[in-house]
This record gives C-alpha cells, structure tokens and sequence, in this order.
C-alpha cells in the first residue's frame, strides 16, 4: 500500500495552487509514534514548501487516535496541520495557514482515493 503512493504519480490537479515542485519521501516505520511507515510528499516553489503526508498504523483505532493528535498540533504562526483517518492510513497535510492547510488536505485524500480506489 506505502509502495502505491511512493510510486503513482501525483496528478496536476492534485498539486496545491502555485507550487511547481514536487519531492516524495518514503518515511521508516516508527516505533515510537507507532507506523509501519510512511510517504511524505513536498510541495515547493521559489518561497515556501507545504507537505502531506500518509502514515500506515497497525489499526484503524491507532490511525484514528494519531490523526487527532495531528490535529493538535500547534505551529503558532509557522505552519498549520490538518489530518484525517481513512481506514489505517492517517492523512496529514501542513501549510501556511489554517484555510491553505484544510485545501491541501483535501488534495491528499484525493491522491489517495486514487491511488486506493
């Protein structure tokens, strides 16, 4: 399932608004925060870069705990999380602001969908 999302292609229509720049990270499974892994893909352009991110948890009760505890995440006025359990994938997305943050989480979990079904 991490190898679906490190290998698809992120569609155009996928990418945040102004960002012409793509980078996708496989991340290591964590003991500590619990994931089996993960892929994380950065958006950038001249000035700034915006992420989303895909963690596998073991369960869907842990990818559900892990996305509120996303969710509380304080950046102040650097950045802003946004994040949402789909079945034992937590969705994250982390943008300037809180409207720029929800507007990427939505492409995230539309890559996703697509790459899932």
């Amino acid at each position: 399932m991490l190898e679906r999302l490190a290998t698809t292609s992120v569609l155009a229509a996928e990418m945040p608004p102004g960002y012409t720049h793509l980078k996708i990270v496989r991340l290591p499974r964590n003991q500590r925060i619990a994931t089996v892994g993960g892929v994380r893909i950065d958006f950038s352009n001249a000035h700034t870069t915006v992420s989303e991110s895909f963690a596998l948890m073991k369960t869907n009760a842990a990818a559900r705990l892990f996305a509120q505890t996303e969710e509380k995440i304080d950046g102040g006025n650097l950045f802003h999380v946004r994040a949402v359990a789909v079945g034992r994938f937590v969705v994250g997305a982390t943008g300037r602001t809180v409207p720029e943050a929800g507007r990427l989480l939505r492409l995230a979990v539309t890559h996703y969908r697509r790459v899932h079904g």
